[in-house]
């Protein structure tokens, strides 16, 4: 036990949102006039697109103008063929819905982290059937960055123009409330529940552990009014023993952010207009402060004083500044196929930190702990080509099965790990489960399912109904 708890100190939230952009794209003349319906990006649009006659109608190319002036007509000539249409390649919503491949891409973040957690389970069960992709799992850490980055981003797709103008008391409140709705329902719903499997394991265990955290988290009344309110890390210099619920430290972090939010995107809206090479390369910036932070740790890496704060401030900040260069990209097949070259690349150096922070010698400068925050300034890299790509990973993220997922990630981050610890209480207090035996090496993978499982159930009766619930109630 004494191997699980301190590797709990290598732990690992998400949202979804949408809304119109606010963002002023670079001017553009129009080489070929198109009728309104073909060219507003709906749906009607690309049915009416489809069912065209074969034959092209006359159209009217305009001379270049100036700005304030009116085009002049030129010579009628025949419009050019359209291309066929490409249903795999997803068009970028900017205004409304959820952006498919980014849905997709929470399950995988939210699986990432399951995986961490699973190979905290005592016995080498885990290990050996994961042993060729060791080091992704590792890295789980950086699923929570993921996060980060992409709360930051999804945010100000929704909020950039309501509340990036100017300051309101009235549009603050109701995107409080609208946080309050999406994350506190469940979370409290899953603080209560494992907090009195923790009281219990307190009156009635005789070693003194209510969890496998060191410190111990607070069970008073006090500590019970900060779980619940999600304040629990905001003055804590680490992560461990802060929550019930080990990996809930993340969503204290996320609700700072989310009070701090209303003043970032009152500057957001300020820059929005800036050149887009410096927007780019202050999301990069932005995501940095925990890499540079781990080269001046000494080794500390993740548990070092305030890395949380580093972690939630860079990467959300970056996911935000991530949006204004996104927002501004006109997405043309040229665009899609470097995106998509790029999205390829970042990937390919995520996996190549994360092997090498796990090939680290135990003498080496930069432990393998602080390695895998080198990889953190690539998301916004990553999560910006993904809005812009096409091909077989964006499709393969927008599959109908990872889009439930996504849905149910936020399920999934947070009913995992009392599952796996309730887990290895019982391989602590029955021998039949003990460590490597044949029903532990039956347990390990029926929790992972039963993590997803548990979580479509929560999702499905106590996540959306109580988000309704909840956002009806405090708009009444």
């Amino acid at each position: 036990m004494g191997t699980l708890t301190a590797l709990t100190t290598r732990t690992s939230g998400r949202d979804d949102a949408a809304g119109p952009t606010g963002m002023t794209p670079a001017p553009t003349t129009p080489l070929a006039a198109v009728p309104a319906w073909a060219s507003s990006g709906s749906a009607l649009g690309a049915t009416a697109l489809a069912s065209a006659p074969a034959a092209p109608s006359p159209t009217v190319l305009p001379l270049p103008r100036r700005r304030g002036t009116s085009p002049t007509p030129a010579v009628s000539v025949p419009a050019p063929p359209r291309p066929p249409s490409t249903p795999d390649a997803p068009v970028l919503p900017l205004t409304r819905g959820d952006i498919p491949q980014l849905t997709g891409l929470r399950f995988v973040a939210a699986v990432w982290v399951l995986l961490l957690h699973a190979s905290y389970v005592p016995g080498d069960v885990f290990a050996r059937w994961t042993a060729p992709i060791a080091p992704l799992v590792a890295a789980g850490p950086l699923g929570v960055d993921l996060f980060f980055v992409l709360s930051g981003l999804v945010l100000t797709r929704a909020y950039l123009e309501r509340m990036g103008r100017r300051p309101s008391v009235r549009g603050t409140l109701r995107f409080v409330r609208a946080r309050v709705a999406r994350v506190w329902p469940l979370y409290a719903a899953v603080t209560v529940a494992f907090g009195l499997w923790c009281t219990a394991r307190l009156a009635f265990g005789h070693d003194g552990v209510v969890t496998w955290q060191n410190p111990q988290p607070d069970l008073g009344p006090l500590g019970w009014l900060r779980q619940l309110t999600m304040t629990q890390l905001w003055d804590s210099r680490g992560i461990e023993g802060i929550s019930f619920v080990l990996p809930a430290w993340s969503v204290s972090a996320e609700w700072l952010a989310y009070l701090c939010f209303p003043l970032l995107v009152l500057g957001a809206w300020r820059i929005r207009n800036w050149p887009l090479p410096v927007l780019g390369a202050l999301a990069v910036v932005a995501a940095s402060p925990i890499a540079v932070g781990s080269l001046m740790s000494s080794g500390s890496g993740e548990t070092g004083a305030w890395a949380w704060a580093l972690r939630i401030g860079g990467g959300f900040t970056s996911g935000m500044l991530t949006w204004l260069v996104v927002a501004r990209i006109e997405r043309t097949p040229r665009v899609e196929l470097w995106a998509q070259r790029l999205l390829l690349g970042v990937i390919a150096e995520t996996v190549l930190v994360a092997y090498w922070a796990a090939s680290a010698p135990a003498s080496a400068a930069i432990p393998a702990a602080d390695r895998l925050w080198f990889a953190v300034p690539m998301f916004p890299i990553l999560l910006g080509s993904l809005c812009l790509a096409r091909g077989g990973v964006v499709r393969f993220l927008s599959h109908s099965r990872l889009q439930h997922g996504g849905r149910i990630s936020y399920a999934i981050y947070l009913v995992h790990f009392p599952l796996i610890e309730i887990t290895v209480v019982a391989m602590t207090r029955f021998p039949a489960l003990a460590p490597n035996s044949s029903l532990a090496a039956l347990a390990v993978p029926h929790v992972l399912v039963g993590s997803v499982l548990v979580a479509h159930l929560a999702y499905r009766w106590i996540e959306a109904p109580a988000r309704r619930w909840v956002g009806a109630l405090t708009r009444s």
